[in-house]
């Protein structure tokens, strides 16, 4: 009996040392919002609370966007829910085996006999596996902060596309007006024969086009808000994503161009997550190469013996004479080798990104600058003159049109140029795997 009771408390003691990783839920919260700077709703449950920060009453900012994806879009829910499963994995993994009790009743001739069974192995195997179902918590819990940088991401640029639709919309509709006003003047000029029908039919084509072009954009604009709606995860009816607020990007800070890539290297989850792959596949690989001798600690009893109840311990052991847990092994030496080239493919990945967006944001910082000095300041200066000149009588309207068009086209394409470099700079903070305004844990 006292075995019995030995194993009993064995049991219990290992059982209540069991972790159920509740710190991990508040950790990947607390880590998420450090990387982003908002509140996300890991952990949480119900519609996203004041605390958020979100006051739609002036607009809807890019950052409150990031908030309310966060707690409202349904595929980063669904990916929450990793970490309960890792976390009952968890559990699971520091649970004893529970004993088995055989009875043969005493029918007849027959004495009673119990025999109570327990495999004591789980004693040593413990240990490795909970660590192991740790690890892999560890794993999940960085993995689910990767997805939360890629969903901010996807929210940041669907908000700059959204932003520059609508901008370009308001600019094709100056155009559309101006080249109208240009066919207007074509065809005036047409009847009083100072041009050829050829220049008038130009006009018109022109003028037409550029009707059709903001026409379209009007669609454009109502693809891009349904695109954002549905990153944000609101009902279709929601009107949040029907206005703005309009505010200058944030300069990214994260260092010299030198360094981006070091911090990508040390700040990225999924780095971190594949360097927890491999230790939890090092782990597993020793567990199963120990997982060859299976102890069962034996209690039997007799109801009736030459000296009246009889009992005594025994143990059963399976000789791993043909069975070594080869297979085992193998897959443990397989998930290793493969951990280990997953760990290479997220380092070049993340080197490719860091400078695919440094490169990005180089570029658009350099081509916004040279288009506004060069190109749109000039053009502005120029329907300036134009305008004193008709002013003045010495130019009629169209030459005012004409370069109230040049300068109407030229501000679209410097309004693209500002939303690269934004979508650049988003691209750059999620290659580093922070928000650059803010320390990473």
């Amino acid at each position: 009996m006292r075995v019995v009771w030995s194993l009993v408390a064995v049991t219990c003691w290992s059982t209540a040392c069991a972790s159920t990783g509740t710190t991990a839920v508040t950790d990947t919260a607390e880590n998420l919002r450090a990387r982003i700077g908002v509140d996300n709703r890991i952990g949480a449950t119900g519609p996203a609370p004041a605390a958020v920060g979100v006051t739609l009453s002036d607009g809807l900012s890019r950052d409150e966007a990031v908030a309310l994806a966060l707690w409202n879009n349904p595929g980063f829910q669904a990916a929450t829910q990793q970490l309960g499963f890792a976390r009952a994995d968890l559990v699971e993994a520091g649970l004893l085996t529970n004993p088995t009790l055989a009875l043969l009743f005493p029918v007849g001739p027959k004495q009673l006999e119990a025999t109570l069974r327990w495999p004591v192995e789980v004693l040593w195997e413990r240990p490795r596996r909970v660590a192991a179902a740790r690890i892999a918590l560890a794993v999940v819990a960085q993995n689910l902060v990767q997805s939360g940088l890629d969903l901010a991401l996807a929210v940041r640029i669907g908000f700059v596309d959204l932003t520059l639709v609508s901008d370009r919309l308001v600019l094709a509709r100056e155009s559309a007006a101006a080249l109208g006003r240009i066919s207007s003047l074509s065809e005036t000029r047409l009847r009083a024969g100072d041009v050829a029908e050829l220049d008038a039919r130009a006009a018109r084509v022109d003028a037409t086009r550029s009707a059709q072009d903001a026409d379209r954009l009007m669609q454009d604009v109502v693809v891009a808000r349904e695109r954002l709606r549905l990153l944000i995860g609101l009902a279709a009816d929601d009107p949040a994503v029907s206005t703005l607020e309009r505010t200058a990007a944030p300069s990214p800070s994260c260092g010299p161009d030198g360094t981006l890539l070091e911090r990508g290297l040390a700040a990225r989850p999924d780095v971190r997550a594949a360097e927890l792959a491999i230790e939890g596949a090092a782990a597993r690989l020793g567990w199963e190469r120990r997982r060859i001798l299976q102890l069962t600690a034996v209690l039997d009893a007799n109801g009736q013996g030459t000296q009246g109840f009889e009992s005594g311990p025994g143990v059963d052991a399976v000789l791993p004479l043909f069975n070594r847990n080869q297979g085992g092994r193998l897959r443990g030496e397989t998930e290793l080798l493969r951990a280990s080239a997953a760990y290479v493919a997220v380092q070049r990945q993340v080197a490719f990104d860091v400078r695919e967006a440094a490169a990005q944001l180089a570029q658009a910082t350099q081509s916004n600058a040279v288009w506004a000095r060069d190109i749109v300041a000039p053009l502005e200066a120029n329907l300036a003159d134009a305008e004193a000149s008709y002013v003045a009588g010495d130019t009629s309207y169209l030459f005012v049109l004409e370069n109230t068009r040049r300068l109407i086209d030229a501000r679209v394409r410097a309004r693209e140029i500002q939303a690269d470099a934004e979508r650049a700079t988003a691209r750059l903070e999620r290659a580093v795997g922070t928000n650059c305004r803010g320390s990473v844990p």
